[in-house]
């Protein structure tokens, strides 16, 4: 039979989720979003139906803590959504639904409900279709395997009994007893070594697995990895070595049903994330076996075969399933958020420096970083954008106000403004402007205003090197914006530019100057970027961020 969906209810993060099944499922999203609960849950449902001593509707079956093969926490009665689990009939509980597909093309479901007993143990309670009880009620077979990350491993390891490896790796514990089910999986068949160093090798090149014990002789454990010619003790193989060893010892190890991966990609070459997912889709072809694994990596998602589900989910629920959108979302990190700030800037150091005084705006946005205006997308390209992540996020654009006019800038707003984009302006020529205002020198210094002031206009005052940037400024937003004339003149944007702070000059250039004349190690970019702003800096920025995700 094939297992094609299942149902998570009142699990952790999880209050009610569905998910139908491919042969690689992969779950997105930012951290807390449910991704974990779901494969925690699964693997729980499916070993307490397994040790249960019985699954039935109308009566339940207490299974003992010490007897569990898996458990998330000790203090199991928390692993309710948002309450406790109970110990009656009726009180708040987990539910895992399994549905099958039979060869005639019907379906079959097994279901369990799960809540604290009233001893030290967890109530089962449920069904499981005859059709299933092979695959869910086998003492000896796990239908479930669950892999978190690995994170390093011991540098020896005795000899331990069969029970105890598959025991220990069922909780995931497998990194402090990796050479025993290496050892096991040889002493069952020699040939499972040689497949786990086909896929090894497949992902990172030519590599062999060498494991033995004597048990006359060993008190510890023999392993090594013979990698581009070097042999090594396993544990100095790299983590990322040992989590992919890890993956495909469970596969053999258990031969599960449904394997799930807790971010895979934690410890792992962009390169080998990529090439990975499609290895894991092979050996679940191959195998018969669904695979389920959490991930932030885009590189996973890419290397997923086209048939692949892509679950995007949030707050616990499942927000998206749309490919498309959930890869330009991971894309841009944009998880978790509620808008993404595209800017002119490479370089968004400064710009997340003032978003930062402000947490609750700073956890709602994600940035997007560009390589000058002239790269900036368009209205209608911003609205694509928009479109492609299924209207999910608010999109501002920043665009540098450089030598704009007042009428120009208008202009462009309202041409993003009809396509529902947001932009925004700094109110003089560029973010770095904002650490260039005299109040703001005043107080980083720690000088009187008119001090601040004199350190101001002594870069102003070169008044060529400014007019000539703003006059290139100016040539460029003539060819943008009055290709057919009707320009104002440079020298009457100019004029109007005098009244202003910074008369005109970009804040990049007196941010420079002023470094020099005041002195790096008391005026510096770096400093800027390493002090407290207070939450005074750019307010107008805060207000246009919290204008747009209140609308």
């Amino acid at each position: 039979m094939d297992l094609i969906k299942l149902k998570v209810e009142g699990f952790k993060k999880i209050h009610e989720i569905e998910l139908d099944l491919a042969d690689v499922n992969i779950l997105v999203g930012a951290n807390g979003s449910g991704k974990s609960s779901v494969l925690q849950s699964v693997h729980l449902g499916c070993c307490l139906i397994r040790q249960a001593d019985r699954v039935d509707p109308a009566r339940t079956n207490t299974v003992g803590i010490e007897e569990l093969d898996y458990l998330p926490t000790d203090d199991y009665k928390t692993l309710g959504h948002k309450t406790n689990w109970g110990n009656a009939a009726g009180s708040a509980s987990s539910k895992l639904s399994l549905t099958f597909r039979k060869a005639d093309g019907s379906e079959v479901a097994a279901y369990c409900e799960i809540r604290s007993a009233r001893n030290a143990g967890i109530s089962v309670s449920g069904t499981v279709p005859t059709e299933a009880v092979n695959l869910l009620r086998q003492k000896k077979k796990f239908f479930s395997a669950y892999i978190p990350g690995i994170s390093g491993m011991p540098n020896k390891e005795e000899r331990r009994s069969r029970k105890v490896i598959l025991k220990s790796c069922s909780f995931g514990d497998s990194n402090v007893i990796l050479r025993n089910a290496l050892l096991l999986l040889k002493e069952e068949d020699e040939q499972n070594i040689q497949k786990i160093e086909g896929w090894l090798s497949s992902i990172v090149g030519p590599a062999s697995i060498k494991v033995s014990h004597d048990d006359a002789q060993d008190l510890h454990i023999r392993c090594s990895i013979v990698y581009q010619g070097l042999e090594r003790p396993i544990e100095l193989a790299g983590t990322g070595f040992l989590q992919l060893i890890q993956i495909f010892c469970y596969v053999l190890l258990f031969s599960p049903g449904v394997l799930l991966i807790d971010e895979p990609d934690i410890h792992l070459h962009p390169n080998v994330q990529e090439k990975l997912a499609g290895v894991l889709a092979e050996i679940a072809k191959d195998r018969k076996m669904k695979v389920l694994l959490s991930t932030h990596s885009p590189f996973i998602v890419r290397g997923a075969p086209v048939d692949a589900k892509v679950y995007w989910l949030q707050e616990g629920a499942k927000n998206s399933e749309d490919r498309s959108a959930v890869e330009l979302a991971i894309g841009w990190g944009a998880f978790g958020k509620k808008s993404i700030l595209i800017s002119e800037d490479t370089n968004l150091a400064h710009l997340r420096k003032i978003i930062s005084q402000w947490p609750e705006v700073d956890r709602n946005v994600a940035f997007y970083p560009g390589s000058g205006f002239k790269a900036l997308p368009t209205p209608k390209q911003a609205k694509e954008v928009h479109d492609a992540l299924g209207g999910k996020y608010k999109i501002i654009v920043h665009r540098d106000r450089d030598a704009l006019t007042d009428a120009e800038a208008a202009r462009l707003i309202a041409e993003y403004q009809s396509e529902g984009i947001h932009l925004w302006l700094p109110q003089e020529a560029d973010v770095e402007a904002y650490f260039c205002q005299p109040n703001f020198v005043e107080t980083f210094l720690g000088c009187t205003l008119a001090e601040a002031e004199t350190f101001l206009n002594g870069v102003l005052a070169n008044q060529q090197t400014i007019r000539e940037q703003f006059n290139s400024q100016r040539a460029a937003l003539n060819q943008e914006l009055h290709k057919q004339g009707g320009s104002p003149t440079n020298d009457d944007v100019w004029n109007e530019f005098a009244t202003r702070p910074l008369k005109g000059a970009k804040g990049k250039y007196v941010l420079g100057q002023l470094q020099n004349s005041i002195g790096q190690h008391k005026f510096s970019k770096a400093l800027i970027l390493g002090s407290n702003l207070n939450g005074q800096v750019a307010l107008d920025l805060k207000h246009k961020i919290e204008q747009v995700l209140a609308a």
